[in-house]
C-alpha cells in the first residue's frame, strides 16, 4: 500500500499520465491524479479513443499497481494528441467540476456532491460483481443511501444502504452518465417493455429487411459469446450477410459490423436497453454528439455484391484496418488486407502480433468490423513519424 501511495503522490506532484490497474479485473485507468487522500485517489480519465471523459474515485484496497511508462502509455499520449488536434467530442470543461479538500475524507466530499446535484455515478462494491448505477439520495457519516438505476430493466428498482468501507471505486462525469443522468430524470415516466428475442431459426433475413426499411434499431447476438452484442441499423442486407451501422454505449456512430447470418444467435428488435440507446440517441442529436468528426457514417453499400469480398478489397485499395473474426479458430485479427486473390487474401496484423502475415479464405470470415473510431486511430498510430 504504500508503494502505491509513494507511487500515486508522484503522479500528483510531477503532473504525470499513468495506467492505475485494479485487483481481481483487467480492466484500469488511465488519467492524471486530481485529488490523493489517505485511503483513495481521484483520477481524470480518459477513454480508449484519447477522448477526456470523467474522472474516478478509487481505494486504495482496489489497486493492483501504477503505471508510468510503458507502449500501452505511449500510444494513449498519441491518442490524445490526435484526439485534440482533430477536434474529437467531448465534454471535457462542460462539466461544473467538482471540488474536493484532500485533507478531509474525499469518499464523503464526493458522495456529498453527486447527491446535490443528482447525476448518476457508476459504483462497485467490494464482493459484489456488479456495476451498479444510480443516484446517491441520502448521505449519513459512514453512509449513503442509493437509488440504483438498471437501464438494461427499468422495473429493477432498489435503494440501498452502501457503506464507505465497502465502496471500491466511483466513477462519476463521464459521457454515458451524463446521458442515464438526463434519461433518469423522466424515470417516472419510463414504461417498461418486454423484450422480443428471435432466435435464429433461419428468417432473420426478414426481420432485417424490414428493419433496413424503417430504420428500426436492433441488438443482434453473434453466436458463441454471450457478453458480447452490437446494436445498430441495418444498412446492407444480402442472402449470406447483414451489414450494420453500430451505436456505441453512448450511441455515438460506432462504426459497421458485416455478419455472416448463420453466424448469429438471436436478435432483439424490443427492450429496455433499446430504449435507452435511443434515448442516448436523441440526446446525441440534440447536442451535435452524434459522431466524430473523423469518422463517416453516411457510407452506402451495394447489397448485390458479396458483402465481405467487396469490403475487404475495399479496406486493402485504401489501406484500412480492418477487424475480422475466423472460422475454425474464431481467433479476432486486427490488420491491413492485402494480397488479395479470387479466394482469399492476406492479414498484415497489427498491435501485438504487428508483422504477422496470417492467410485468410473469404468464406472463413464470419465477421468483419470497420469505419470506427478504433481503426482510425490505429492506421493514424501506423503512418505517424
Amino acid at each position: 500500500m504504500d508503494a502505491i501511495l509513494m507511487s500515486l503522490m508522484t503522479a500528483l506532484n510531477e503532473g504525470l499520465m499513468i495506467n492505475v490497474y485494479q485487483r481481481d479485473t483487467d480492466d484500469f485507468y488511465t488519467g492524471y491524479v486530481k485529488a490523493l487522500g489517505n485511503n483513495a485517489v481521484i483520477l481524470a480519465t480518459y477513454n480508449d479513443a484519447g477522448i477526456a471523459d470523467g474522472s474516478v474515485w478509487l481505494n486504495f484496497a482496489a489497486i493492483a499497481q501504477v503505471e508510468f511508462a510503458g507502449v500501452d502509455l505511449d500510444d494513449m499520449q498519441f491518442r490524445i494528441s490526435v484526439a485534440e488536434s482533430e477536434h474529437f467530442l467531448s465534454l471535457a470543461g462542460q462539466e461544473k467540476p467538482l471540488k474536493f479538500d484532500a485533507t478531509n475524507d474525499l469518499l464523503g466530499q464526493l458522495v456529498t456532491q453527486v447527491q446535490a446535484s443528482q447525476q448518476v455515478v457508476m459504483v462497485i462494491l467490494a464482493d459484489d460483481d456488479a456495476y451498479l448505477e444510480g443516484q446517491v439520495v441520502a448521505v449519513g457519516k459512514d453512509h449513503f443511501q442509493f437509488n440504483v438505476f438498471n437501464k438494461f430493466n427499468f422495473t429493477d428498482k432498489r435503494e440501498m444502504t452502501v457503506d464507505y468501507s465497502d465502496v471500491l471505486v466511483v466513477e462519476f462525469q463521464g459521457l454515458d452518465l451524463r446521458q442515464e443522468t438526463a434519461l433518469v430524470s423522466k424515470r417516472d415516466t419510463l414504461k417498461h417493455v418486454k423484450s422480443a428475442l428471435i432466435p435464429n431459426d433461419g428468417q432473420l433475413g426478414n426481420i432485417f429487411s424490414e428493419a433496413m426499411v424503417t430504420g428500426k434499431m436492433l441488438a443482434v447476438m453473434p453466436k458463441g459469446n454471450e457478453d458480447q452484442f452490437f446494436v445498430g441499423t441495418v444498412k446492407a442486407l444480402n442472402a449470406d450477410t447483414v451489414v450494420l451501422s453500430l451505436k456505441d454505449m453512448a450511441a455515438q456512430f460506432g462504426g459497421y459490423v458485416a455478419i455472416r447470418l448463420p453466424e448469429i444467435q438471436s436478435v432483439t428488435t424490443a427492450s429496455d436497453y433499446l430504449q435507452t440507446v435511443k434515448f442516448y440517441a436523441q440526446w446525441d442529436v440534440d447536442h451535435d454528439f452524434t459522431q466524430q468528426p473523423v469518422l463517416n457514417a453516411d457510407r452506402e453499400f451495394d447489397s448485390s455484391d458479396d458483402l465481405i469480398q467487396g469490403l475487404v478489397a475495399s479496406a486493402a485499395a485504401f489501406s484500412r484496418v480492418i477487424r475480422i473474426r475466423v472460422a475454425d479458430t474464431d481467433e479476432h485479427l486486427l490488420g491491413y488486407p492485402a494480397q488479395l486473390t479470387a479466394t482469399g487474401f492476406v492479414m498484415n496484423l497489427v498491435n501485438e502480433e504487428a508483422g504477422e502475415q496470417v492467410p485468410v479464405r473469404f468464406d472463413a470470415v464470419l465477421e468483419l468490423a470497420f469505419g470506427h473510431i478504433y481503426a482510425y486511430l490505429q492506421e493514424a498510430l501506423d503512418h505517424r513519424e
